[in-house]
């Protein structure tokens, strides 16, 4: 069963001809079963053999980005590989109908890519030139139009002589400067400035010049002006006009105005001192203008002419031109980085891989197919190895169902090689114990009917894009968490906080009391709703949940020990079965096991009349410990001698446990290693020998094989790791089911949630009736569903989840799960086409 315990793995070593290396790992990569073994991993990447094939795709992917980028930067719509195994295929048919050899198919590539890049370039050069003399001309004009606006046609006139700097216009208006302009020289500055930084400018300027100007600034209605840096926004322009005195060479105010042009990025425009040379240079630029628009549409129409033939889809492929070449990139390099893998010796190439046990039959295939395919070409070689130093990878082959409960096992880490998969057994408990904490019949069904439309109509939903697609991954997690939230529900009978009725109730009122119908009755399906009514509902329901919460925990981790005593069986490392898993069963039975017979044997006694008769589980549980063999008052089973008598017994069997887990195998451990110890001296001895009678005396390289072989470790080490773990089981055991009571905490929190929502938003215009209470009801019925949705059926799940997470994390899974193994990365171009696919969904 493989999904039970990880795939038999066997070791191989592969020899490739240099030559042939790149056709070999083409077809190997097709086989989607190989876990390529790195021959050093602390070498670097760029030091490898095929880094540089590995830089030229980066670069090339590189480039497509920019052309991708470019593509929706003018909004045109890339169709994506919706079938990896129709990429594949298609490279196949590519490469198969080349009368050249395979690898050169990345040069005619790369050549292509390089020349329709740089064409690319220069198109966007050409339009961000045209977009800025465009611009500029727009800027232009509107300095022209909006200065004679502001200025008026007075202005051209010249003054009769010059007085620099003694003149003050600080307030004075535009009309008291035009009477002034006949007998003294006035500056402009004009020019186009943001719209967003006018204010700010205006502030410099009257801060600079001491108000010493006269200034205004009008807004361009155009909104042609663009930003080609900013992805094409759209520019809020304002045109600005300066009057300040002074002659027309440099003067302080002249050198301060433009410091603060250069600090704006403000080009200056001359403004013409004639309406004969205004209207020249006003039809000139209009002219430009118009021409540079004409040039501007051409331009953009072989752009998208040129960007048009990267989304051409393929009759094959079934994606555009630019998406197909991504993938074989993607497709080129990954192949390259698996041969990176393997060390150069000679003119062959050796590496070594781990392989599913029965698969070595297919890879000989393959490698004999390319022999087939391609003659003259050597094949490659493939040997079986013994490991050298690793252990094998772990492989678990999931499907669509036990994926997402897989992915949550390997978020906490990776299951060791063989040992028990607790993915199997999350697929099975997870969802359970979301729905003991989420139970609510109403909230479990939409949760269930989510699960179900997703399962149903998840290629619809997929085709769509819709919004929901990034949840189909996870639809039989939904459904399943759903399906058990909606069954708790009836366990509970909690229908959002309204109980159901629909087997009856076997009470009855009787002189204003409830009462049994039957003393003998059982009531059919989960509670009876009459405990809805009466006054210590809370008290009951919160003592049925978390006694049931109890005993849940109590079962689930008693499984994770089992579980630790079959690896122990599997591995045949009996020093744990007996000195571990036997002990450390025994004590949580004896403790917490006894605990669960206890409510369950007080739950199956009819306690009616006799209340105060019916004992205290924790109370018997504190006394079992701190009065050991005092008669037990009230008692549970007959005069209570007997039972103080069964209880002593279960508390010296517990304590006997202890020393047990302590003791015996840290002396186990330190015998076996000095066991080892003297083998490994005894074998060196005779090594030596061996060499001296041989004249070998590399005496560095003995001392470097006996320290490696040789791994001292002292009896405290081991006593004292041994300790640590001990102290962990027994305090574990008493937290982690302390635990388990987040089971009655999340259900409390969620039934008092709810009934809270029901009351404040439903049950008014419920009590009212009338019109005044359909309105009411209509409104509250709004906020109901509202609220309902964002806390429970949204941060409520969330929580829920994340609990249900942390019980089987810490829980569960430490009482049996090492998690120190590491992945089956099998080598396949399927994997990693697919992730990239993923990733533009």
């Amino acid at each position: 069963m493989n999904f039970f315990r990880s795939k038999t793995m066997s070791f191989q070593k592969l020899i490739i001809p240099r030559e042939s290396a790149w056709d070999i790992m083409n077809i190997l990569a097709e086989q989607d079963c190989i876990h390529f073994v790195d021959f050093d991993p602390s070498v670097p990447m760029i030091n490898r053999l095929f880094s540089n094939h590995i830089k030229r795709c980066d670069d090339l992917l590189i480039k497509l980005s920019f052309i991708e980028h470019e593509i929706k930067k003018y909004q045109k719509t890339i169709t994506y590989s919706k079938d990896v195994n129709l990429i594949v295929q298609n490279f196949k048919l590519l490469i198969r109908d080349r009368s050249k050899a395979s690898q050169t198919y990345l040069d005619n590539v790369e050549i292509d890519i390089e020349k329709k890049h740089l064409q690319l370039i220069e198109q966007v050069n050409n339009l961000e030139y045209l977009y800025e003399k465009r611009n500029k001309l727009i800027e232009h004009k509107y300095v022209m139009i909006k200065g004679q606006a502001i200025l008026g046609k007075s202005f051209f006139q010249t003054a009769n002589y010059v007085a620099e700097g003694f003149m003050n216009i600080q307030g004075k208006q535009l009309d008291y400067i035009k009477l002034l302009q006949g007998s003294i020289k006035f500056n402009y500055l004009v020019s186009v400035i943001n719209k967003e930084d006018k204010i700010r400018f205006k502030r410099i300027i009257f801060r600079i010049t001491k108000g010493n100007v006269w200034m205004n600034i009008m807004d361009i209605d155009n909104y042609e002006i663009i930003d080609t840096t900013n992805n094409n926004l759209r520019l809020l322009k304002s045109v600005f006009v300066v009057v300040y005195p002074g002659g027309g060479g440099s003067n302080l105010i002249t050198n301060k105005l433009h410091k603060i042009c250069e600090s704006f990025q403000i080009t200056k425009y001359k403004f013409p001192e004639n309406n004969i040379k205004f209207q020249e240079i006003l039809k000139q630029v209009e002219t430009d203008l118009v021409e540079t628009k004409n040039l501007l549409q051409m331009t953009q129409s072989q752009m998208d002419a040129y960007l048009d033939d990267f989304l051409s889809v393929s009759h094959n492929s079934k994606c555009s031109e630019i998406e197909e070449l991504k993938l074989f990139l993607i497709r080129e390099k990954y192949l390259y980085t698996q041969l990176n893998y393997f060390q150069l010796q000679g003119s062959a190439l050796y590496g070594s891989m781990w392989l599913p046990e029965g698969m070595e039959i297919k890879i000989e295939k393959a490698l004999k197919e390319v022999q087939n395919k391609n003659e003259g070409l050597p094949a490659g070689y493939l040997q079986s190895s013994l490991p050298q130093g690793s252990s094998p990878p772990t492989y678990f082959e999931t499907n669509e169902i036990t994926w997402g409960f897989q992915e949550i096992v390997n978020t906490y880490g990776i299951p060791r090689y063989k040992e028990i998969n607790p993915g199997l057994l999350t697929v099975m408990t997870f969802p359970f114990l979301f729905g003991v904490m989420f139970a609510d019949i109403g909230h479990g069904l939409c949760l269930l009917l989510l699960g179900l439309y997703l399962c149903i109509y998840n290629q619809d939903i997929k085709n769509a894009n819709s919004v929901l697609k990034h949840t189909l991954i996870v639809r039989h997690m939904l459904l399943m968490m759903g399906f058990w939230a909606f069954y708790n529900g009836w366990i509970y009978n909690d229908f959002m906080s309204v109980p159901l009725n629909l087997f009856g109730s076997q009470n009855e009122i009787n002189q204003y009391k409830w009462v049994l119908k039957d003393e003998s009755c059982v009531y059919s399906f989960g509670i009876d709703p009459v405990w809805m009514c009466v006054t210590n509902e809370l008290t009951f329901i919160n003592s049925y949940k978390m006694k049931l919460a109890v005993i849940i925990g109590v079962i689930h981790m008693s499984f994770g020990i089992i579980l630790k005593g079959l690896n122990a069986i599997y591995f045949k490392n009996w020093l744990d079965f007996f000195f571990e898993f036997i002990p450390q069963l025994i004590f949580f039975i004896c403790s917490f096991g006894w605990m669960d017979f206890l409510i369950i044997y007080k739950w199956f006694i009819n306690w009616t009349g006799r209340t105060d008769e019916a004992p205290s589980v924790i109370t018997l549980m504190i006394n079992m410990i701190l009065a050991p063999g005092q008669q037990v008052i009230p008692p549970l089973w007959g005069d209570g001698i007997s039972e103080a008598s069964t209880q002593t017994a279960m508390l010296l069997i517990a304590l006997i446990c202890i020393p047990i887990i302590l003791i015996p195998k840290p002396l186990f451990l330190y015998h076996r290693v000095k066991k080892q110890e003297k083998e490994i001296q005894k074998n060196q001895t005779q090594k030596d020998l061996y060499r001296e009678l041989n004249q070998e005396s590399n005496l560095q390289e003995s001392i470097k094989i006996s320290k490696q072989e040789i791994h001292h470790e002292d009896f405290g080490d081991i006593f004292v790791h041994q300790v640590i773990e001990t102290i962990e089981f027994l305090l574990g055991s008493i937290s982690n089911t302390a635990s388990y009571l987040r089971l009655w905490a999340l259900s409390l929190a969620h039934g008092q949630l709810a009934e809270v929502f029901f009351q404040m938003c439903l049950n008014g215009g419920i009590s009212s009736g009338g019109f005044v209470g359909a309105i009411r009801l209509v409104f509250g019925y709004s906020v109901f569903s509202l609220i309902t949705f964002g806390v429970l059926m949204m941060m409520d799940v969330m929580e829920c989840f994340l609990h249900a997470l942390r019980l089987h994390w810490v829980e569960f899974q430490s009482k049996f799960f090492k998690a120190d193994g590491y992945a089956f990365q099998k080598c396949s171009y399927l994997k990693v086409m697919k992730e990239n696919v993923d990733l533009n969904e």
